[in-house]
């Protein structure tokens, strides 16, 4: 129990300010030690003599149980004012004397580190320097944020930018980060940063040169559309792992089910998953979730410096997990309804980078049964050569515009380039595509008597990367079937 100081003094002590960094270091300095401090206190009998720095010792000496103010003495001589602490498990007494009581906060604190025992100075200092790492955390956290939230940056973009934060050594700095997605039940590998062997990695660790501290130099390096952030992506993306090999392990469950970050020795894997990811020592998981039951990780590992994990690595991973599904969750929704305002100017519907960003959301929403349509207007070219440019940016317009008014809501159109479209059906059946089509087509010729050929490809969401390349290829066949044709797939 404190021993209270008389009422004149109250109002100075309630009043002062206590540096939320100082406050941080004490809560965190109380959780490390095993002792209690025994408090004295002399202090000048006019409130109005005492500096600043002894009222916010008082408060802080209040705020935490370790510390218990055992005697209070008033003095009429400035220089006489003076904090002491001393416990029974340390060989001296920290005294805090006026001439540092009426210094800045900050040389305040380092002259009674300085004076502190080697054991408080060193707990103290390793506070200090975990501290800082949070505060470096936290910047790159803001670049993050301020990049992932602008309209212009895509989910893919996104995810390049929290991994690199995940591997940079100005966060979390773990040499591989490969990110699962739920796909049909199971997980896929969606993306991966690190390096591919170890050739890779001592080269990569040869460049480092100097501190990593500028993240803006590493987020610049991505490119729009890149097929892969790595070398071992490119090896080992597409790989998919049964949901039961993990969701049956006791710790992955865990995981999951309390929304944390875990680390686990790869021993406790099936020996498939190690082979397939290379995998040695232990790895870190972290689990996120994308949309309601589906679920995606990240798998990290130091598997090219083989240092263990460390618990500053676990946190911040966890941190970026949980900050980054934040962010796709929102970025999903976002350019779902407004498809990031990527506005053909001629047509005014989705242009190709809006196609892009719309096929990037796609991937993380549940599956469902969609077509996805490819076409092109019929000699349009011609139309071009014989009646002039503007006549055929009018044709452009009515076409759209004829496709707004006749496709569902949900429904999607985007000029993918020139006289080119594509337009995605979202949970229609196989036999409802070629009447929709059909439909448009011949609105189209009675309108404008231009058609249009189209090829489709039916079929799951998450596969809509290579749905486009059927579609494609089936609009290369209607085309040479004589033009005005529909071929689905």
């Amino acid at each position: 129990m404190n021993i209270k100081l008389l009422e004149k003094y109250q109002s100075k002590i309630n009043s002062a300010y206590v540096n939320p960094g100082i406050t941080l270091l004490l809560e965190n300095f109380t959780k490390e030690v095993l002792f209690d401090f025994e408090v004295t206190v002399k202090i000048h009998s006019d409130p109005l003599q005492v500096p600043d720095n002894l009222y916010k010792l008082i408060k802080i000496f209040n705020s935490f149980s370790i510390f218990t103010i055992k005697n209070i003495e008033e003095t009429n001589l400035l220089e006489e004012q003076k904090v002491e602490l001393k416990s029974f498990q340390m060989e001296n007494i920290i005294e805090i004397n006026y001439e540092t009581l009426k210094k800045e906060e900050s040389m305040a604190l380092y002259e009674t580190i300085k004076n502190a025992s080697s054991l408080v100075g060193s707990m103290l200092t390793d506070i200090l320097l975990n501290s800082s790492k949070i505060a470096n955390v936290f910047r790159a956290s803001r670049i993050i944020l301020e990049k992932g939230y602008k309209p212009g940056t895509s989910i893919d973009e996104m995810i390049y930018i929290t991994m690199t934060a995940i591997t940079g050594g100005f966060a979390g700095g773990f040499n591989r980060a490969i990110l699962f997605v739920e796909d049909s039940g199971d997980f896929k590998v969606h993306r991966v940063i690190g390096p591919e062997n170890e050739m890779e990695a001592h080269k990569t660790y040869e460049k480092f040169e100097t501190l990593e501290t500028n993240i803006d130099s590493y987020l610049s390096q991505y490119e729009f559309g890149m097929s892969y952030f790595s070398n071992l992506e490119k090896r080992i993306k597409g790989i998919i792992i049964k949901k039961e090999l993990l969701i049956d392990n006791d710790l992955f469950k865990y995981a999951v089910e309390s929304h944390s970050t875990i680390k686990l020795p790869v021993s406790r894997l099936e020996e498939k998953i190690v082979n397939l990811l290379d995998l040695r020592g232990e790895i870190a998981i972290s689990p996120i979730e994308i949309e309601d039951e589906k679920l995606a990780f990240y798998l990290c590992d130091n598997r090219y410096n083989g240092k263990p994990i460390t618990d500053d690595q676990i946190e911040i991973l966890d941190y970026y997990a949980k900050e980054s599904g934040v962010m796709w969750q929102n970025k999903i929704y976002q350019s779902l309804l407004k498809k990031d305002a990527q506005i053909d100017s001629l047509t005014e519907i989705g242009n190709r980078r809006s196609y892009e960003n719309y096929i990037s959301s796609i991937k993380y929403l549940k599956n469902q049964k969609i077509a996805l349509v490819v076409l092109d207007l019929d000699n349009f070219k011609k139309v071009n050569d014989t009646y002039g440019h503007e006549e055929g940016d009018s044709l452009l317009k009515k076409f759209a515009q004829l496709c707004v008014d006749n496709l569902r809501k949900k429904d999607n159109i985007f000029r993918y380039g020139g006289d080119e479209f594509v337009i995605i059906l979202g949970g229609v059946k196989k036999e409802e595509v070629y009447s929709i089509l059909e439909r448009i087509n011949s609105k189209l010729k009675q309108e404008t008597n231009v058609t249009f050929s189209a090829g489709v490809a039916y079929g799951e969401s998450h596969e809509i990367d290579s749905l486009f390349n059927i579609a494609d290829e089936n609009l290369y066949i209607a085309k040479g079937q004589g033009k005005n044709n529909i071929i689905i797939t």
